[in-house]
């Protein structure tokens, strides 16, 4: 018995001083999206608007973007922050470096007339074959990141929803 006490005591006190035990959460995110696709796979921004009214998806646990969910506070979907462009984000997307900090900055800068400042923007792209959802975060000078599914039409809402949470969860946030 005195054996298991001290083991037991020797293991919660590896774990006091564990600094994910401390750690706080970032709280809900405040995203924003827009569809940079072309003409006729413009679809992200239906697909998107009827997941965030949905009150669950099928086959999975927990909804990311769901109105049920407590994950996305805010999410602009039909207005983005000001002096954002489709233009000057697929040339983001494709790699041009000034544009995605041009972007950036229009981000870091916006504040809505509640006090809410977005984390990042969540990019759709649907090619043939494949969507991608390009994650910006609200800091010049941070690199865009691409979680991606190829498709033979379109996108299932389960695996939209998939992919703006692994979108989502690379943009970095203040604890």
């Amino acid at each position: 018995m005195r054996r298991w006490r001290s083991l037991w005591l020797c293991f919660i006190a590896l774990l006091l001083p564990a600094p994910w035990l401390y750690a706080g959460s970032p709280g809900p995110y405040v995203l924003a999206f827009i569809d940079i696709s072309a003409p006729p796979l413009n679809d992200g921004q239906a697909l998107t608007a009827a997941l965030r009214k949905a009150p669950s998806v099928a086959e999975r646990e927990t909804c990311f973007l769901c109105e049920e969910s407590a994950q996305v506070e805010v999410l602009y979907l039909y207005r983005l922050p000001p002096g954002l462009s489709a233009g000057a984000l697929r040339l983001a997307v494709r790699g041009d470096e000034n544009a995605r900090n041009r972007m950036q900055q229009q981000l870091a800068a916006f504040e809505d007339k509640d006090g809410y400042q977005v984390d990042g923007l969540l990019i759709y792209e649907h090619l043939p074959g494949v969507v991608s959802i390009y994650a910006m975060p609200a800091l010049p000078g941070k690199a865009l990141h691409r979680v991606s599914r190829p498709v033979k039409r379109y996108l299932s809402q389960q695996s939209l929803d998939r992919l703006l949470e692994d979108a989502a969860a690379t943009i970095p946030r203040e604890i």
